[in-house]
């Protein structure tokens, strides 16, 4: 036992001497942790600066834009009195929208016409078009309904039935799992098991292909050591990274680690199953690069699983990280306990003893006489 504990330090030394290695195995998650969720710290998009245009000037339009420049998601940023104005503003990135009240809106409103309002948003940013567009139609929405309710109470309907009518159901949202209903809650914890699965394969590469085998207790121990490191980054990228910038937590730290161990052993199985088939450190990295942003979208985070194909999804399941991003959200997140991940977990044991198997076979075939 203590040869193997004596081996697990030596290929931990071995790793820190190595530049390369010492850099993607533990300096890019610590650059990751610091930078990575930056840009979410926010949670949510907020006083998106627009630009508006009111060829009515009336009383409702100015309401209007009152309630609009309220809202959280949008602030209006200048006052345009046309279309060429705004657009100008556009193309010159000081707004990202454009909302126009037409001429004659407060006389369709109070006529009980319908009276449109346009709203032009950037598509090709969809978190600020969506912003936007919902800041417009809860205003609209808002004001229609204080129409309605005095249109109501001036035909001597009472507050109480004027209101019930205009607004039949009483919609509660309340989020269970995002509080906040911001990106980051979701997003950083996800991300980091994908960091977690490429960085440790790209280490693999850096430090074993082209290289030969080291016989005994070292083979082994080996990758025993990468498994020991990496709990400790799943520790800092699952539990205090998030403790660091407020994020909820809902799931047991035990249930967490009781995840991240076939995971770390599938991940690393798969590491030395591919240098038997890869054997060059280049080769390997780009490998890994080219088919990162494709595993994001098939952890089911960025984008609904149902709308992935069915043959892409089952190819992908031979990666850890497919399976594994959506069960780390469900404990971090949804407080799911150990019953509820394990076919999770057992997937992750078929993928371990899978490319465990595999390594070796395939070590075997192309090195019939080593030891």
């Amino acid at each position: 036992m203590m040869r193997f504990f004596a081996a697990m330090a030596d290929a931990l030394t071995r790793l820190f001497a190595d530049k390369g290695a010492r850099m993607t195995m533990v300096g890019s998650i610590l650059i990751y942790a610091c930078l990575y969720p930056q840009p979410y710290v926010g949670e949510v998009v907020r006083d998106i600066p627009i630009a508006v245009i009111d060829q009515d000037g009336s009383t409702a339009s100015r309401e209007f834009l009152r309630r609009l420049d309220s809202s959280d998601s949008v602030a209006i940023a200048a006052v345009a009195d046309g279309m060429p104005e705004a657009t100008d503003l556009y193309y010159a990135r000081e707004v990202y929208g454009i909302v126009l009240i037409p001429p004659q809106f407060e006389r369709d409103l109070l006529a009980g016409r319908q009276a449109p309002v346009a709203a032009f948003g950037d598509g090709s940013y969809f978190v600020l078009y969506g912003g936007l567009a919902s800041a417009v139609n809860q205003v609209a929405q808002s004001l229609g309904a204080q129409v309605r309710l005095s249109r109501l109470t001036a035909m001597g309907v009472d507050q109480a039935t004027a209101t019930a009518l205009v607004a039949p159901i009483d919609i509660a949202s309340v989020p269970l799992f995002n509080p906040n209903g911001g990106y980051a809650s979701y997003l950083v914890p996800a991300a980091f098991v994908l960091i977690i699965q490429q960085t440790l394969l790209m280490g693999i590469g850096i430090m074993h292909a082209g290289r030969p085998t080291r016989p005994g207790v070292p083979r082994l121990a080996t990758p025993a050591a990468y498994i020991l490191l990496y709990m400790v980054l799943i520790g800092a990228t699952q539990i205090v990274l998030p403790w660091v910038y407020g994020l909820p937590q809902l799931g047991s730290p035990l249930t967490l680690f009781a995840l991240a161990l076939p995971f770390l052993i599938a991940v690393t199985a798969m590491g030395f199953a591919l240098l038997q088939v890869i054997n060059t450190r280049e080769g390997v990295v780009f490998f890994l690069v080219v088919q990162g942003m494709p595993l994001f979208f098939v952890s089911g985070v960025a984008w609904p699983l149902e709308s992935v194909a069915e043959p892409m999804r089952s190819l992908m399941l031979l990666f850890p990280s497919s399976s594994a991003v959506l069960a780390f959200t469900r404990v971090d997140q949804m407080g799911a306990d150990l019953y509820q991940i394990m076919p999770v977990i057992r997937l992750q044991g078929m993928l371990a003893l899978g490319y465990g198997v595999l390594a070796v076979l395939l070590h075997r075939w192309r090195h019939p006489n080593a030891g």
